[in-house]
């Protein structure tokens, strides 16, 4: 009863000491938020209040306390609520109130002697987040650690570039959760210290730093490491950390990969960009099962290794843009079966297996922007789920350019990007688009207006006037100029007969979507997500098998009738060699007894 009676004593007490308060005083702009009572409506800082007891400290360029006053003693400087107060403030005696409250302090450009005092001044209070948006070579010489114990964030945002030395300052912190250095020159320091077991986000930006301390590596709750514009060539720190969770290492000087093992079970996001990687290996990876992002664009990759991302089941993204990657191989995405994205834009590809794509059975968005891409890849027809392609910018320049074979199995996409390609012949396999198909057709009208042959092939309106006659009229109203009447006029009748012509040629093309595997998913799929599913008991699962109709003309009987067909073909081929065999051997024997 009597450390109840204490405790609720100490809340009320703290309740009592906790007041809210807005000051501006040389210099300094002090909000204290109370965990009962709020800041006047009409004060521009009450949002920063919520409901808890805290107090933001912001240290101006105005910042004109004074080092030491001279003459008799003076009553402690007193903050006051939304009022002035001019009498002089000594630096090392500021008297800040509400001193059981975590202060926020966030330094700005200002006089650094009298900074560094007040700072000193501030030692007593509880300083929790601390930020210089500038910083001077006196602050190294406080001991951070033993100024501010309960310190837990620590950041350093510049504009230009500065040196720092942190030695002294830093390394004493036991509490440090966040630490942050942008445009800071520094260098860690060979021993540890005690935050090592606290700190969770490092973010390191613009700066010098040429490698990471050793004992980086043991800290079991960072989770975010973000370097970006640093020297740092070498990762074996950051490989080693068991808990990581997301790795943001751009623009920097990684090399080689090949030797590390990144072993965090935890590891969701790796961003490599924009570094100096030539080659990884394929263990790199292969303990990252939660893997989901990985990053790789911009790096002078010539080759993958072989199965690199076989245990990233998980993995939905991965960008390999901008890398000298030319051949691609089924065994590159081996285990991707979750991959939704690939970025494969402005690689110098000279070589794509058909089957290269198979693995990525749930790819939906493919990105071969710039890859001097002739044709649209076979491979692409492997993945059922693909709704976007990005082929613009390769040298797509013939009709042969986007295959009938190929366009026929891309009918569902919901996107094709083919803008700035240099083609100068009409596809015919534009007219195996589904005129139901209304934002790709309308996609594709738009980019054809752009590429040469709009204007070099004459007959290219009056295609996609014909293809679109009684469609709706948003999207007619871009070729409704092209009438027949203007087309006769122009001596261009002929262009009726080849469009009849190229529409008869892809019937063919038609039947091969229709009995393809991808066709037969997506129509299994609009019809289970058109229909309700039926609540299934568990006494009546026999029952509801034998109860299902065997509709033969159903899609989803398409594939195994052509397997059935394709079994009996194999055998009478298989029949006919034989015999021929036998008829081969009894003529031999025929020539030898003559």
């Amino acid at each position: 009863m009597w450390e109840l009676s204490l405790a609720i004593f100490g809340l009320f007490g703290l309740a009592r000491s906790c007041d809210p308060l807005h000051a501006q005083a040389h210099g300094i702009n002090l909000v204290c938020c109370s965990l009962n009572h709020s800041l006047t409506p009409s004060c521009e800082f009450s949002s920063l209040c919520q409901e808890t007891c805290s107090c933001f400290l912001t240290i101006t360029r105005d910042l004109d306390c004074k080092l030491e006053l001279l003459g008799s003693a003076n009553e402690p400087y007193k903050w006051l609520d939304h009022k002035p107060n001019s009498l002089p403030m000594i630096c090392r005696q500021p008297n800040l109130p509400n001193p059981d409250a975590p202060y926020t302090i966030v330094i700005e450009n200002s006089n650094e002697s009298l900074t560094h005092s007040f700072l000193l001044g501030s030692c007593s209070k509880t300083v929790t987040s601390l930020t210089f948006q500038h910083y001077h070579k006196l602050y190294d010489s406080i001991d951070f650690g033993e100024c501010f114990p309960r310190l837990a964030s620590f950041q350093v945002v510049l504009l230009q570039r500065t040196k720092a030395n942190f030695h002294g300052s830093l390394r004493n912190l036991k509490n440090l959760k966040v630490l942050s250095l942008v445009n800071v020159d520094f260098d860690f320091w060979l021993q540890p210290s005690p935050f090592i077991n606290t700190i969770t986000y490092i973010h390191i930006e613009n700066s010098s730093i040429t490698e990471l301390p050793k004992w980086l590596s043991t800290s079991k709750s960072l989770s975010t490491v973000y370097l970006k514009g640093t020297s740092i060539s070498s990762l074996t720190p950051v490989a080693q950390l068991p808990a990581v969770k997301s790795l943001k290492l751009s623009h920097n000087l990684i090399e080689n990969l090949h030797r590390l093992l990144f072993v965090s079970p935890f590891l969701i996001h790796v961003d490599l960009s924009y570094n100096q990687i030539t080659s990884f290996a394929s263990h790199t990876f292969s303990k990252c099962i939660d893997l989901r992002v990985l990053d790789l664009t911009g790096n002078p990759i010539k080759m993958l290794p072989y199965k690199p991302f076989a245990k990233n089941i998980k993995l939905k993204w991965l960008k390999l843009s901008r890398t000298n990657i030319t051949t691609l191989t089924p065994d590159h995405f081996y285990g991707l079966n979750a991959l939704k994205t690939l970025s494969l834009s402005r690689m110098p590809i000279q070589s794509i297996s058909p089957y290269s794509f198979v693995p990525l059975k749930s790819l939906r968005y493919l990105d071969m922007d710039s890859c001097n891409l002739t044709k649209i890849p076979q491979a692409v027809t492997a993945n059922c789920h693909l709704a976007r392609l990005n082929v613009a910018n390769n040298m797509l320049h013939r009709s042969s350019s986007m295959p009938p074979e190929v366009m026929a199995m891309l009918s569902g996409l919901s996107q094709l990007r083919i803008e700035g390609n240099p083609l100068t012949e009409f596809p015919a396999s534009f007219l195996l688009i589904s005129r139901e198909n209304f934002r790709l057709l309308r996609q594709l009208l738009h980019s054809t207006m752009t590429l040469p042959v709009w204007l070099r092939e004459p007959c290219t309106p009056y295609y996609w006037s014909m293809h679109l006659a009684n469609r709706t009229n948003n999207l007619k109203s871009f070729v409704n100029q092209y009438s027949e009447m203007r087309m006769l006029k122009s001596g261009l009748g002929y262009c009726k007969e080849q469009y009849d012509w190229m529409l008869e040629q892809m019937e063919v093309y038609r039947e091969l979507e229709k009995n393809s595997g991808c066709y037969s998913l997506r129509r299994l799929r609009s019809s289970l997500s058109s229909k309700p599913v039926p609540k299934i008991s568990k006494n009546s699962t026999n029952s509801l098998i034998l109860s299902i109709p065997h509709d033969l003309s159903s899609p989803a009987f398409h594939i195994p009738i052509l397997l059935l067909i394709s079994l009996c073909a194999n055998f009478l081929l298989l029949f006919s060699i034989l015999m021929c065999s036998i008829m081969a051997c009894r003529m031999e024997k025929g020539v030898d007894s003559v």
